[in-house]
């Protein structure tokens, strides 16, 4: 009982995010998807000052999508070639499990300069409310995948996409 009760809490204390950026070649635009602990995101919000959102409940508040929104534009920046891109708000989906939630964004025509050769991300999520914070972010791009992990210490980070 005490090795599984020192099991639970040691993962307790582990914070990650899971970032999913798949380009859609015929749409010419990347798909994002953020996987993040409610919890986490309401005290985020709550830390800028926003009161309590009941995010993804009944009693939701009405501008809690533009304020999620604003918050991964100021966490999350991903430049193709280099040039800055606004995230577009797609929408969120509760998870089964009702503690996690999946926020959906997209770049669009996110190269309009030519063919993408390099994406430059730096990725914030949570790192000023937990200091083991762990961002981990795939990236679907063709044929190839990459995995990157950020911290509060590795907070950006440049991926050459040629072969």
């Amino acid at each position: 009982m005490v090795f599984i009760l020192s099991i639970f809490l040691s993962f307790h204390n582990f914070h990650v995010t899971h970032t999913t950026l798949h380009y859609d070649h015929i749409k010419e635009s990347i798909e994002i998807t953020i996987k993040v602990a409610v919890d986490d995101l309401e005290q985020a919000l709550e830390d800028q000052g926003i009161n309590r959102l009941h995010i993804a409940s009944d009693n939701e508040v009405k501008i809690a999508d533009e304020l999620i929104k604003q918050y991964f534009n100021q966490k999350l920046k991903i430049s193709p070639n280099n040039y800055p891109a606004d995230l577009d708000w797609v929408g969120k989906e509760l998870s089964e499990n009702l503690h996690d939630l999946y926020l959906y964004f997209e770049i669009i025509k996110c190269n309009q300069n030519g063919e993408i050769t390099s994406l430059f991300l730096e990725n914030t999520i949570f790192t000023e409310l937990q200091p083991d914070q762990a961002n981990i972010v795939l990236i679907e791009f063709g044929e190839m995948n990459h995995n990157l992990i950020f911290s509060s210490s590795k907070n950006s980070q440049h991926l050459k996409l040629e072969n």
